[in-house]
């Protein structure tokens, strides 16, 4: 068996917390909120942003993925990049399968089930559901996958650095932020970034979250070749 298909097996024997918990919160959140609809009179449309909670938890495993499978998969000796192969690789089937999922439940709520019965938007947004079917895919793939990114970023700078390190680039994060705040606020940038947002379309965010998602991947690769367990 090749390394990297040894580690993605390694988080296939996962499926709670890779497959099933992350499908068990949103559907949890989902029924709370068809609940609260049922509860709403008909003429008005309940329309929540809970589906977020199921690309945050992309984020949360990205970041378990280096704290609790990394050490496991040094101590068999498997090679970083091998690992770092292996988990990009998982993180695509599962954001590929997230997707195709949440395109169907977009589509039988929008088109079949009409809010379910009950004038609840829960998956048919107005501006993730823009598109055509694979316009739609794209987008729900391009979150999924940078969140989960993201959180593996951050937990290869972990390992890297300590909690030093994770002290010291919160501080340089927010006085960086605040001060590219205040630069906006001193040159009058805030109307330009609002139309820039106002006229960016799910798409061209689709395609803006998969180049960040590559260089994010290349400095998590150069943070987890000196990582320790």
């Amino acid at each position: 068996m090749h390394p990297v298909q040894g580690v993605v097996k390694m988080y296939m024997r996962e499926k709670m917390g890779w497959v099933l918990l992350p499908w068990i919160i949103l559907g949890s959140s989902f029924f709370i909120n068809l609940f609260i609809a049922a509860l709403m009179p008909m003429d008005e449309h309940l329309t929540t942003g809970g589906i977020a909670s199921i690309f945050v938890y992309m984020g949360v495993i990205g970041i378990l993925s280096m704290s609790q499978t990394f050490p496991f998969a040094l101590g068999l000796s498997v090679r970083r990049k091998d690992f770092f192969a292996g988990t990009i690789l998982m993180a695509v089937m599962v954001s590929l399968f997230t997707s195709i999922v949440l395109y169907l439940l977009s589509y039988i709520e929008g088109f079949g089930l009409v809010g379910w019965g009950v004038q609840l938007y829960f998956f048919h947004l107005p501006y993730l559901s823009e598109g055509n079917v694979a316009e739609q895919i794209l987008v729900f793939f391009s979150i999924s996958l940078c969140l989960f990114v993201t959180g593996f970023t951050i937990g290869c700078f972990f390992r890297r650095f300590g909690k030093i390190g994770m002290t010291t680039l919160a501080i340089v994060s927010i006085g960086g932020g605040t001060l590219l705040s205040y630069m906006a606020t001193y040159f009058d940038w805030w109307v330009t970034i609002g139309h820039y947002l106002a006229d960016l379309t799910a798409v061209n965010m689709a395609y803006t979250l998969l180049p960040i998602s590559v260089v994010l991947g290349f400095i998590a690769y150069l943070l987890l070749r000196r990582a320790t367990a």
